[in-house]
């Protein structure tokens, strides 16, 4: 005898969602405090928010920016309706989303082959990821900064060398660790929401 699942629409749309949340919220807790103006060694929430987007496409990108901003109140104690940290999780949320539109439209990846993930495309979306997030964050902080609302400085090559090295190391740790831990045990536990392209 055949069981009949229902598929619930609201649980499908819940489920991407609230995975994502957790896994950036934790690896913002992994990761300590930020660096909006100098950078960090390693920058993992990056990482966390490539891996949710290719896990679960762009419908989950609210969902990233959500838990960019209650972990920049929670553990990096920023105001939550602050204008200016809303306008950095933003932005730092740009940088996957261009990485992985620009490759899928020019055909240079597809990040799954079959059941696998391939690495070697990993590493070209880790460091484009970078790249977009490097020059968007400096635009961004040095826009901040020129209009007097942030106390800083930004030293230009400081700044894009820190950012661009924390945030190709941040990608490269949670890609390569999502590929061999996360993955699987999503496509174990909730096989109907990862993709297969």
């Amino acid at each position: 005898m055949q069981e009949n699942i229902t598929k619930d629409p609201l649980l499908e749309v819940l489920q991407p969602q609230t995975i994502t949340f957790l896994i950036v919220v934790l690896c913002y807790f992994i990761n300590g405090p930020a660096y909006p103006f100098e950078g960090n060694l390693i920058w993992l929430p990056l990482g966390a928010m490539s891996l949710c987007f290719l896990l679960f496409g762009f419908r989950v990108a609210l969902a990233a920016i959500f838990a960019s901003q209650c972990s920049e109140f929670w553990f990096n104690s920023q105001p939550f309706f602050d204008q200016l940290t809303l306008v950095m999780t933003v932005s730092g949320t740009l940088g996957p989303v261009l990485a992985i539109a620009s490759m899928r439209f020019f055909k240079l990846s597809n990040f799954f082959d079959g059941e696998k993930l391939v690495f070697h495309h990993l590493i070209f979306l880790a460091i484009l990821t970078a790249l977009f997030n490097t020059l968007i964050a400096f635009f961004v902080s040095s826009y901040i900064v020129s209009n007097g609302q942030a106390n800083e400085v930004i030293h230009a090559t400081d700044f894009l060398r820190n950012y661009l090295m924390g945030d190709i190391l941040g990608c490269l740790l949670v890609l390569f660790f999502a590929a061999l831990v996360v993955v699987p045990f999503i496509k174990y536990f909730f096989p109907r929401i990862t993709p297969s392209e």
